[in-house]
């Protein structure tokens, strides 16, 4: 039996109120109350430990440090003895053209770089992404002297900032301004592919080369009100325009200000631009800095993590600081590059049969709703070109897009035969995700239900009813593998999708029209195809071949609606995991890896789930011809590892997060995977389905203590790995062992509770758990190996 409630004394409570000694940083310092553990964090000194550090240049745009603001990007590497490459980018820089194939007509534009030439031949190189305050710093060594630079995009303005000083053997060190031409990256791609190989190159690359391809005009260097500017008009309509300035300072100072906007159909890209680099003329330096720096501070703090595999812990990290340089609340959605632009790649776009979900699936989890909002936002204000983009015979009350989506979501829907038909549902699961955590009735009601009716509704349109009585799907393309009737893929998103309108109509009292008809769809719907390997691709398309995408496996993961609470599906689910993800071949890429972890996860298995996560990190000592690789900056690349891909080191930190915290089926799972190496876990404000903020410390292998705060009053069951021996915060007969072994808390809205194991001090406090040193700053490139 639970041991009675216990007030604590004057000195326990005194012992609480001690303040941490104000330091350099901000520091986190939530609570304390009786009920309470104390979050202790003193942010800078915590995340340097996780900097990215450089001993010797980058010579490629994947080595070097990477800044952004959620629509401008910027990243350094030398390209040369005497030349170092200041890449710029911007995430909506996008053709518009409304013929030829979507990868090319729509895609994301290069605009232009600037080169720094040193006086003399570079001889060496240091340098530290601070991710704290999202500068990159770095000094530039030469034979005739040193140039010393601090770069940084700023977090609210539209502005690239570069302070270069140099000593008097570099004093006359030079930038210029390289514009480029407005190419789709991957016809320019195919455009050298073809003049290089000639017949000899791949016959993908002829085809597009061969396509008819309307290209943009040169770019245009004026000067508009004291400014220097690239303006790059387009066929479509629209321009982009980039000016800069470069102020010279005292001993040998110089700050390079850029700023790139784009419009369409407007011609106001140049004028904008200007603009954003006028509002800062007068501005000091120090105060610029210090704007930019707050939302950062701000930022990390919505959640807390920290475990003694400081090598996941480091990474894990760098994807929350590239998340926020990626993408934010109004501004771009991340794609398959962010805001950091290549020129030469097939995937310069949005792509949604995989890359953009994946992406935000441990946003919603890890409370980083800002930069999440950057996508679901967009989705409730283009519903209507969504539904713009069907065939005329879907009707108004169908939404849907294509596989390659732009900023402004125009993305035609297929006519005539069906393909990949699942991209805006299975968006409409990740936004899921975040409304499960915040309960925001309003916006699930007034934005989110009408969006997910309409994307229902187009399976809806082209369902068929078979002569079994059974509801089933016409031939659809599983992404990558293939397709054929009843398609796993689209079967577990229709699924999904009616279950989940159903229980919204149900819960808010809506009363939709449609509910009967989701209802009978719902329970005729065919069951998923299965063969003695477990699910298959569709009816009479079995899984055979290794491959890296797992959307045959959708009903597993991410959606889980077959899991282990159901004892029927367990054999199932373990079969059909382990014959994908470990069929003879080399199909298998970085995301394949990081979903098998997040499948044995949700399996309850630690050790496998970070056995895959290892295999991640060394795929490249493991597997020496995959195609794919994970670089020392934690980038990203597949095909030839040339097409850059931001997806995939992203949903690493979904799997790392499942194996801390799992919220699906109306349970919270504190510690449901966590390998025997994870010996020390602290993690604080992840966010779980029903409205929930869950902390948790583990330390030694042993679970101290889990707090639950509720905000929105739903019911609370949670599955901890000990029995509570001190409840704080709510009666103890509020909190009730059911016979299943779960914990049933009445937790009202606004109330938290504190469960306690035995032996563990009244004064509860989260803080990082000790770093390995050797393992701290390990990324970027320091000749130190990380496993990558």
């Amino acid at each position: 039996m639970m041991k009675s409630l216990r007030h604590l004394g004057l000195i326990a409570l005194l012992l609480q109120c001690v303040i941490v000694p104000a330091q350099e940083s901000r520091s986190t310092e939530i609570g304390p109350t009786e009920s309470e553990p104390i979050l202790s964090v003193n942010w800078k000194q915590f995340l340097s430990r996780h900097d990215l550090v450089w001993t010797e240049a980058p010579k490629a745009w994947h080595d070097g440090p990477f800044l952004g603001n959620g629509l401008l990007g910027s990243m350094v590497h030398q390209v040369d003895e005497h030349t170092i490459r200041i890449s710029l980018g911007r995430a909506d820089v996008e053709d518009h053209k409304t013929s030829g194939q979507a990868f090319i007509s729509q895609s994301r534009l290069p605009n232009g770089y600037f080169l720094l030439k040193t006086v003399g031949a570079i001889t060496g190189f240091k340098g530290r992404l601070d991710l704290y305050n999202a500068e990159a710093r770095f000094q530039i060594r030469t034979d005739e002297g040193l140039i010393e630079s601090t770069g940084l995009v700023h977090s609210e303005d539209m502005v690239i900032s570069y302070e270069l000083k140099a000593s008097s053997g570099e004093a006359a060190f030079n930038l210029e301004f390289f514009p480029l031409k407005a190419i789709a990256p991957a016809r320019f791609q195919a455009d050298l592919e073809v003049a290089t190989k000639g017949d000899k190159a791949p016959s993908s690359r002829m085809k597009w080369a061969s396509a008819r391809y309307e290209y943009n005009p040169d770019p245009e260097l004026i000067t508009v009100d004291g400014c220097q500017v690239s303006r790059q008009t387009l066929v479509a309509g629209g321009e982009t325009g980039t000016a800069w300035s470069i102020q010279d300072g005292p001993g040998g100072k110089k700050r390079l200000l850029v700023s790139i906007e784009h419009s369409f159909p407007e011609a106001t890209a140049v004028v904008d631009a200007v603009a954003h680099l006028k509002a800062i003329e007068n501005e000091s330096n120090d105060s610029f800095v210090q704007r930019h720096r707050k939302w950062w501070h701000d930022y990390y703090p919505k959640s807390f993590i920290s475990l003694d595999d400081t090598r996941m812990e480091s990474f894990y990290w760098i994807q929350v600081y590239k998340f926020g340089s990626g993408a934010r609340k109004g501004r771009a959605f991340m794609d398959t590059m962010g805001p950091w632009i290549v020129e030469n790649t097939a995937w310069a776009n949005g792509w949604f049969n995989l890359n953009t979900q994946l992406s935000y699936w441990f946003l919603s989890t890890a409370n980083r709703l800002e930069v999440a909002e950057s996508l679901f936002t967009k989705l409730d204000e283009k519903l209507p070109t969504l539904v713009a983009n069907m065939p005329s015979d879907y009707g108004d009350d169908c939404a849907g897009m294509s596989t390659i989506v732009p900023q402004t979501f125009v993305s035609p829907f297929p006519k005539g035969r069906l393909g990949f038909t699942g991209e805006l549902l299975w968006t409409c699961h990740d936004y899921w995700l975040m409304l499960e955590r915040t309960m925001d009735a309003e916006r699930t009601t007034d934005q989110f239900f009408p969006l997910l009716k309409k994307s229902v509704n187009t399976y809806l349109h082209f369902m068929v009813e078979g002569d079994d009585g059974k509801v089933h799907l016409p031939v659809t393309r599983s992404p990558e593998y293939g397709g054929g009737e009843d398609c796993n893929f689209n079967l577990a998103l229709f699924r999904w999708g009616l279950r989940t309108l159903v229980h919204l109509d149900q819960r808010y009292q809506i009363k939709d029209p449609l509910l009967p008809r989701w209802k009978d769809v719902l329970v005729r719907l065919v069951e998923y195809p299965t063969n003695e390997n477990g699910y298959m691709v569709a009816k009479d398309f079995p899984f055979e071949k290794s491959h890296r995408h797992y959307s045959h496996l959708m009903m597993i993961y991410p959606l889980c609606e077959i899991n282990i609470d159901q004892p029927e599906n367990r054999g199932l689910i373990a079969k059909s995991v382990d014959h994908w993800i470990n069929y003879p071949g080399t199909g298998n890429a970085g995301y394949s890896w990081s979903g098998a972890a997040a499948m044995c996860a949700l399996q309850g298995d630690g050790e496998r789930a970070a056995g895959y996560l290892d295999t991640f990190m060394r795929m490249q000592e493991l597997y020496p011809n995959n195609p794919a690789e994970i670089h020392p900056t934690t980038m990203y690349t597949e095909t030839s590892r040339v097409q850059p891909v931001t997806e995939t080191p992203l949903s690493l930190c979904d799997s790392m997060q499942l194996m801390m915290l799992q919220s699906w089926g109306e349970t919270i799972r504190v510690f449901p995977a966590v390998p025997s190496s994870w010996q020390n876990i602290s993690f604080e404000g992840l966010l779980a389905a029903g409205g929930f903020r869950v902390s948790a410390v583990r330390k030694d292998g042993r679970t101290q203590f889990v707090c639950v705060e509720s905000r929105a009053g739903e019911p609370c069951l949670l599955k901890t790995d000990f029995d509570p021996v001190r409840i704080e915060g709510v009666q103890e007969q509020a909190v009730e062992r059911r016979a299943d072994g779960l914990l049933q808390i009445d937790l009202k809205r606004g109330e938290k509770v504190v469960l306690f194991a035995d032996g563990v001090s009244p004064v509860s406090v989260i803080e990082p758990v000790e770093a390995s040193p050797e393992n701290c700053n390990t990324f970027g490139l320091t000749g130190i190996s990380t496993g990558t």
